[in-house]
This record gives C-alpha cells, structure tokens and sequence, in this order.
C-alpha cells in the first residue's frame, strides 16, 4: 500500500512538472509570436500615417447651409507604389470625395475633399475619416473630423462662387446672411486676406429677433488665371463665437493659351538648324513682342506678325550648339500690355559631331 501510494505520487508531481514546461513554452512561443507580428502592425499604421498630411479635420464653428471644405494630401514617400483600396467617414454629416488617384506611385501625390454637410446636420458633429491601403500592404489611417454647425446664421447660397471666369473679366456676386436669435445681433467687420477681393455689406431687414445681411463680393479683373479657393470671415458680436467663415472659389480662365506648350525638337549636329512654330491663340486680337528664354538665347531666331490677330504663328529657327547631348529649355513669350509672360518648354537632343 505504502509504494502504490509514492507512485501515485510521484506521477502526480510528474504531471504537474509536464503541466508547468507545456505552459512555459506557451508563453515562450506567444512572446515570439508577438515580436514577429506586432512590429509588422506597427509598420503598417506608421508608413500610411506618414503619407498623410491632415492628422485631425476640425472645421471649427460654421453656419448652417455654408459650403465647408478641407482638403487632405496623401504623398507616397515610399520605394513602391501604394493603392487606396476604399475611403469611408464614419457618419453623413461628413461626406469623402474621390481622390485624384487611387494608385500612388513613388514621389507622386494624390488629394481629396472632404465636406460637411451643413443642410441635413447641426449642432456639433464628431465624425471620423477612413483611408484604406491594400498595397503595399494592408493598413488603415483614421482621421478624427469635428465641427459645430450653427443652427442660428444660415447662408444661401452657401458659398462665395464665381464660377468660371475669362482672365480680366472679373464679376460681383451677393450671398445672403440670416440670422434668428437676438434683436441686437450684428455682423461687426468681414475679413479679407486676398487683395482680389473686395466686399460690401449691406443690413436689409431686421424684426423680432431676425436680421439678414446682403454681403457683395467682387473679384478684381486681375486675379491670376488659375483656381481660386480662400475664406473671409464674418466677424459678429457674439462673446462665444464670433467668427463664421465663408468659402470663396473661381475658376479664372486665361483669354490668351499656348496650343503646343511642349515643342519637340528633333535630334541635330553642332551647327545644323531646323524650324519649329509656336501656335498661340486669344479671345481678342492681341501681339506678341518678344519670344525669350535663359540658357539658350543664342540658338533661337525668332519671327513675329506685327499685327494683332486672336492667332499668331511664330517661328522659330533652332541652330545646335556644340554641345552634345539632351536639352530641356522654357521660353517665355511676352504679350503686349501685359506683366504676366506665358510659358512653353522646348526639349531635343544634340549628337556627335
């Protein structure tokens, strides 16, 4: 009896030793598991995280109806191509528009816009931005997005828009501001940061408790060709909030465009010429006086109409240098009346003598 007791003993102390190794490797094995995986989870957030600019979208206090924009850049500073599989936000109060490219490759960068939605929602609105990466492996970058959406100043339409624009056409456009709450509230200033810019505000009723307001913008002639996109800024008399922006865009379309800016000319000897024409086109009769560039002046003759047409033809003699190899110059053309130059860019390649 005394040894069956010892053994029965000894085999239970033999399992428990069995039971604590097969425990230990557990942890052993988990450990190793961890150290392999959690630094790929890690890489995954970091290199996505890094390629993108906005880490947080706060729109801050806007009014209801008011066109609320922010912009976010995604930049690969990879060595490989990446691809955004999806974006999503996290309610409709904040809508995701499509980047300019879902496919990213080395150095080259790609954005997108995102909006509130200032008709359907109100008050404050915490909401997040999702951008989904499936290449060059998978991971997620969450972007926190907030605002407050006034429910007492109210803008129709809800943005500055002039629209598309000729170069020095210029246009005054009227968005109207209404308010309901006190009987004394007022709009104290508006904010410009833009020299183009120029505005009016006219008060136009105010009764029990509501005031409205005709704000007159006017974009001068000579904003330059290009989208415009900036803000002006209510400034009103609430101790809380006082300011309430408005975003102001145009479209400014030059009236003079170059047809071919990119001339190729074909490959030359030292001393041999050829002839290449430069095609520009206006909305008005217009001149060119003067066809320039840097770092090849010597190698071009050039040959102009005198008169004013809405096309001119210039032609351009090349004559190589002796300088082998490729060559990519910009030349400026010189409008009469104008300070603005356009560009072009000629590019070829000289051979062995």
């Amino acid at each position: 009896m005394g040894c069956k007791s010892r053994a029965l003993r000894s085999g239970t102390i033999l399992e428990q030793v069995q039971n604590m190794l097969g425990t230990i490797k557990n942890l052993v094995l988990g450990a190793i598991v961890l150290c392999v995986i959690a630094p790929t989870a890690i890489a995954q957030v970091s290199w996505a995280d890094a390629m993108v600019d906005a880490k947080r979208l706060d729109f801050g206090v806007i009014a209801t109806g008011s066109e609320a924009v922010k912009v976010v850049t995604i930049k690969n500073t990879t060595q490989y191509p990446i691809h955004i599989s999806s974006i999503s936000t996290g309610c409709r109060c904040a809508e995701a528009g499509e980047p300019g490219t879902r496919l990213i490759q080395p150095g080259e960068k790609t954005s997108m816009e995102v909006r509130m939605n200032t008709r359907s929602f109100k008050q404050q609105r915490d909401t997040s931005l999702s951008i989904y990466f499936d290449a060059p492996q998978f991971a997620e970058v969450r972007i926190p997005v907030s605002a407050y959406i006034r429910t007492d100043v109210v803008f129709e339409p809800g943005k500055v828009d002039f629209g598309k624009l000729d170069f020095l056409a210029g246009k005054t456009t009227t968005v109207r501001i209404a308010y309901a709450g006190r009987q004394d509230w007022k709009i104290k200033n508006v904010k410009i940061t833009s020299p183009e810019l120029t505005a009016v505000l006219r008060e136009t009723t105010r009764s029990g408790g509501t005031v409205a307001y005709d704000l007159e913008m006017t974009l001068a002639p000579e904003t330059k060709p290009g989208r415009v996109r900036d803000i002006v800024t209510l400034v009103t008399d609430d101790a809380s909030n006082p300011y309430v922006p408005l975003i102001v865009e145009a479209n400014i379309v030059p009236d003079i465009t170059i047809s071919n800016p990119n001339i190729a000319i074909r490959s030359l000897k030292p001393g041999q010429t050829t002839t290449v024409r430069l095609t520009v086109q206006g909305n008005k009769p217009f001149l060119i006086e003067d066809v320039d560039c840097q770092k090849m002046n010597d190698c071009f003759e050039v040959k102009m109409n005198d008169k004013e047409n809405k096309v001119q033809i210039v032609e351009m003699q090349f004559t190589a240098p002796d300088k082998p190899g490729k060559f990519n110059e910009e030349m400026i053309v010189k409008v009469k009346g104008r300070q603005e130059v356009l560009k072009f860019m000629v590019s070829g390649s000289i051979t062995g003598g």
